[in-house]
């Protein structure tokens, strides 16, 4: 039987949450594309509206339905013609509540619909032919699902730097996370298809290759291959080229002896780790089930110190957690004065249905204690991260660049910075050209989360680059990223 002729729709899609959901984005983003669905990054010229949720806290779960309100009222100007689809963790939570909000939503679909989003959204379109609808699609059971190097994807992020999950869902069970019932429970890609997609990446010329997972460190551990982290890092280091492998969202539990060393002696690694440690204080990191005591945090960090002295070192923090006292406060506030993070991250507490943590009936601290808790850790932090930036002014430093702001301005970071949530470099020159991702710039100038810069040489003749599209670098203190395509 003949195959049906592609129905040329065209979609706008906008992708909310952290690089775990981009990278989901960029998979429906790939199957659409491949079904014969048209992209656009203008709503208006959109036939249908996809929006990818976030819901891991309150304000996460504020910006989907502030998002997903404006698709609905844009879809009301012309309801015959446009559908609303929404994916992601919004769904995957809580199906039942977000169909009764939002009962005009055409499509609501779950984590493991992802791969198969281009059948969904043609059948909702066939169905004007007379043909049934497509229902509703986010199962109650927790998903399953995880992309391999072989699923569709077009990367929506700059073509310099691209995430690679090498592992989806999480079995910590931290008291006041709702990520495992959200996202299911650990499964990790196996390490030769992890490689492949690196592989295959670099070749398309994307120049660093960030890590990503609800625990990278954990990785493998589901596994009986012995596939590790560090085993995984060891053969992304033989891969040919000029390229940073960065790590995220690493667990203080699971960073094992090999893998520092590792991180220590690959030099692809560059010399940074995100490690969330939420807290400090005994007490509270025993409430919170994270499983190891402020000691051995203390004990950690210093050791990565030793092993790594050149690391640039990001966490988070949470405060306001039920219990928390001032004492609690006051000793977490003097182990960030004391410890000098070179990134970091703070979140108030907002209780999560479905979490132990929300169904605490004492010791729970006011929205507004909390928010001044988190408020002077940011304070502090920004003296901290000033005085650093101001090292750096008059430095050659080397920089990936992220997109062009104008024929004659750039924005890069350095081996210290994250793609969208860390520090940018503002290049005053002509951008890097050709597919020459690096450039050395010096340092003129310095604002606690910015650097102003010069190349160091420039012919002055290069053609600026392609920009990425859709990227807003955000506010240092919330790491939620909005992309639209």
């Amino acid at each position: 039987m003949a195959s049906m002729k592609p129905l040329l729709i065209p979609v706008h899609i906008i992708s909310l949450g952290c690089a775990k959901n981009l990278v989901d984005t960029e998979v429906m983003a790939g199957s659409l594309a491949q079904a014969g669905f048209v992209l656009t990054a203008d709503p208006e010229q959109a036939a249908v509206q996809l929006v990818n949720t976030c819901s891991f806290i309150a304000d996460a779960r504020a910006e989907a339905e502030a998002e997903l309100g404006g698709a609905l009222a844009w879809k009301r100007a012309d309801p015959t013609r446009r559908k609303v689809v929404v994916t992601g963790c919004l769904p995957q939570r809580d199906l039942p509540a977000l169909r009764k909000r939002h009962p005009d939503a055409d499509l609501l679909l779950g984590l493991d619909e992802v791969p198969r989003i281009a059948e969904h959204l043609t059948a909702l379109f066939r169905a004007k032919a007379g043909k049934p609808a497509a229902p509703a699609a986010a199962s109650p059971a927790l998903p399953t699902w995880i992309y391999n190097e072989d699923s569709p994807r077009l990367l929506l992020t700059p073509r310099a730097y691209a995430y690679v999950k090498i592992a989806e869902g999480c079995d910590h069970g931290c008291r006041f996370c709702a990520i495992p019932a959200i996202r299911g429970r650990q499964r990790s890609r196996s390490l030769a298809s992890i490689v492949t997609e690196c592989r295959r990446l670099l070749d398309m010329g994307v120049r660093e290759l960030n890590l990503i997972a609800q625990d990278t460190s954990a990785y493998g551990r589901d596994r009986k291959d012995g596939a590790t982290l560090a085993a995984l890092l060891g053969e992304l280091d033989r891969l040919k080229g000029d390229f940073w492998i960065r790590v995220l969202y690493t667990h203080p539990r699971h960073l094992t002896g090999d893998l520092i060393e590792v991180l220590a002696t690959a030099k692809h690694a560059v010399p940074y780790l995100d490690m969330p440690l939420q807290h400090i204080a005994d007490h509270v990191l025993k409430d919170m089930g994270r499983r190891m005591s402020g000691a051995e945090t203390r004990e950690l960090l210093a050791q990565l110190r030793r092993r790594l002295p050149g690391l640039t070192f990001r966490t988070t923090l949470l405060v306001g957690y039920p219990g928390e006292t001032e004492a609690d406060f006051a000793e977490l506030l003097t182990f960030v004065r004391e410890f000098r993070f070179d990134r970091l991250g703070v979140f108030a507490y907002s209780p999560e249905d479905g979490t132990p943590a929300a169904k605490l009936r004492t010791g729970l601290v006011p929205v507004e204690i909390a928010h001044r808790r988190r408020d002077a850790l940011m304070a502090a932090q920004q003296k901290i991260a000033a005085a650093a930036t101001r090292k750096l002014v008059g430095r050659t430093l080397r920089v990936i660049f992220d997109h062009a702001e104008s024929a004659r301005r750039w924005v890069g970071r350095t081996a210290a910075d994250a793609p969208e949530v860390d520090n940018i470099v503002r290049v005053q020159g002509v951008p890097p050209a050709g597919d020459c991702a690096f450039a050395e710039v010096s340092v003129t100038a310095a604002s606690p989360y910015e650097l102003t810069a010069v190349p160091v040489k420039s012919s002055g003749n290069e053609e600026p680059r392609p920009t990425g599209r859709g990227i807003r670098q955000p506010n240092p203190k919330h790491q939620s990223i909005r992309h639209s395509v």
